[in-house]
């Protein structure tokens, strides 16, 4: 998630609106896992970077 906040930051937006979009990304990343059953896979969920 650090990579994600970084990106936002350089890309000019405020630091408490780049901590709120992780914070989002982390509670709808949680939510699905629980909602799937799933174990979390960072090679799955971390493409992006």
């Amino acid at each position: 998630m650090r990579h994600f906040y970084e990106r936002l930051i350089e890309s000019g937006k405020p630091k408490m609106s780049a901590q709120i979009a992780v914070m989002r990304k982390v509670i709808l990343l949680a939510h699905s896992l629980y909602k799937n059953n799933e174990e979390y896979d960072e090679t799955k969920y971390l493409n992006f970077i």
